[in-house]
């Protein structure tokens, strides 16, 4: 299981994270900030977890080019 983490609050609204991940983030049209598809909000951050090598994989691109490094992954096995 992989878990993505996204602190919204914190989004400069950037784009970054859009261009390198489209299918999983998007901005918001209200106040330009992005968010994470498909997330469900807990407290400050958005959390979405996820089976998928490919998400997980497009959410760490746009982790690594996020300049206010507010994207963070995990994952967990059992």
């Amino acid at each position: 299981m992989f878990i993505i983490s996204f602190q919204r609050k914190k989004c400069i609204g950037c784009y970054s994270c859009i261009e390198s991940s489209p299918l999983h983030f998007k901005m918001s049209k209200k106040d330009g900030k992005s968010f994470l598809l498909n997330s469900i909000k807990k407290k400050n951050f958005f959390i979405l977890k996820t089976k998928n090598w490919g998400t997980f994989l497009n959410c760490k691109k746009a982790s690594i080019v996020c300049p206010v490094k507010i994207i963070m992954l995990n994952s967990q096995f059992y």
